[in-house]
C-alpha cells in the first residue's frame, strides 16, 4: 500500500511539473509561435485589455520580444536576469521566468536622481488551452483572458 501511495504521489508531482514547470527560452519561442494570431477579450478588469494580435516585435528575430496589441509588451527575450541603462533611468532590471505554459516578467526601474521613484512591476502571460490565454499585471492590478479567433 505504501508503494502504491508513493507511486501515485510521484505521478501527481511529475504531472504538475510537466504542465506548469520551468522551461527555457529555446522551448518558449516555438511554443509562442504556435499561439500567434488574433485574440478577443473574454474577461477583463481593465481598459488595457482589448481585442489584439499576438505577434513578435520582429518576425525575423523572435528574441526581440512579442506584444499583444500596443499596450501589452514583452521586450527582449533573454535568459535569466539582465540590467541595462536607459535614458532618464539609472537602470532597468528585467527578470524572465519561462514556463511550459507561459512567461513571467519582473521589471525594476530605478532613477538615479531620486531613488524614491523606483518602481517594480510583474506581468505574465499564461497559455490556458490551445486557443485561450491569460495576461496579468500586478501594479496596477490587471487580469484579462483572451480567446484566439480566425485570422
Amino acid at each position: 500500500m505504501k508503494l502504491f501511495t508513493l507511486v501515485l504521489l510521484t505521478i501527481s508531482l511529475f504531472s504538475y511539473h510537466a504542465v506548469a514547470g520551468m522551461s527555457n527560452k529555446a522551448r518558449f519561442i516555438p511554443l509562442l509561435k504556435t499561439k500567434l494570431g488574433n485574440y478577443e477579450v473574454t474577461s477583463s478588469n481593465s481598459g488595457l485589455c482589448i481585442n489584439s494580435r499576438l505577434q513578435f516585435n520582429n518576425a525575423n528575430d523572435p528574441e526581440q520580444g512579442f506584444s499583444l496589441g500596443k499596450e501589452i509588451l514583452f521586450n527582449s527575450l533573454h535568459n535569466g536576469t539582465r540590467t541595462i541603462e536607459q535614458p532618464n533611468y539609472c537602470f532597468i532590471t528585467s527578470t524572465l521566468r519561462y514556463k511550459t505554459d507561459g512567461l513571467e516578467n519582473s521589471l525594476r526601474m530605478s532613477r538615479c536622481d531620486n531613488p524614491i521613484h523606483e518602481k517594480s512591476i510583474k506581468q505574465s502571460i499564461t497559455f490556458l488551452t490551445d486557443n485561450r490565454l491569460k495576461y496579468t499585471l500586478d501594479n496596477p492590478s490587471v487580469e484579462c483572458e483572451f480567446i484566439k479567433v480566425a485570422d
